[in-house]
């Protein structure tokens, strides 16, 4: 058999979701949200997403090499930038604009390096990943509507 794998993600004092299904950035604080319900309005941020990996399944020994990118040719609409940290502490998200670096584009780029929950470099035991915190940011100069769909890629070696 072979390891198993999900995104989970954290919303409000660290509520988790396991499984989530999409990673929609809006104007609240929740999972799998609807965007046309909560927009984000020109020239302001999403909520931070707190996004992490679960491993699960049998016959595996090692999970290692975890890597976090972006990778799709849409791209971005002019002032939309989508920020990334990881190996992160959960805090309660927010929707002021954060610091953190702009996502890599590519596994070269170079790709965030992701750390297992304990803070090592290998996963050995079913768990969790640390935080990869996301937010979706704009300008004044982003035009209305729905932003580009994003193809996010997260990639590890299986023992």
């Amino acid at each position: 058999m072979a390891a198993t794998h999900q995104f989970s993600e954290s919303n409000l004092t660290e509520v988790v979701m396991d499984g989530i299904t999409n990673l929609n950035f809006g104007s609240v604080d929740d999972h799998e949200l609807n965007t046309t319900t909560y927009p984000i309005s020109r020239s302001n941020s999403s909520f931070e997403k707190y996004l992490r990996c679960l491993f699960g399944g049998t016959g595996w020994t090692e999970i290692s090499n975890m890597k976090f990118w972006r990778s799709d040719v849409l791209g971005y609409k002019t002032g939309e930038t989508l920020k990334a940290a990881a190996n992160v502490a959960f805090a309660t998200p927010s929707a002021t604009p954060n610091a953190d670096s702009d996502i890599p584009l590519s596994e070269s780029a170079p790709a965030l390096a992701i750390q297992s929950a304990a803070g090592t470099t290998t996963i050995t035991a079913p768990g969790y990943t640390k935080y990869i915190r996301l937010q979706l940011q704009t300008t004044g100069s982003t035009p209305s509507g729905s932003v580009f769909q994003k193809t996010l890629c997260f990639q590890y070696d299986e023992v």
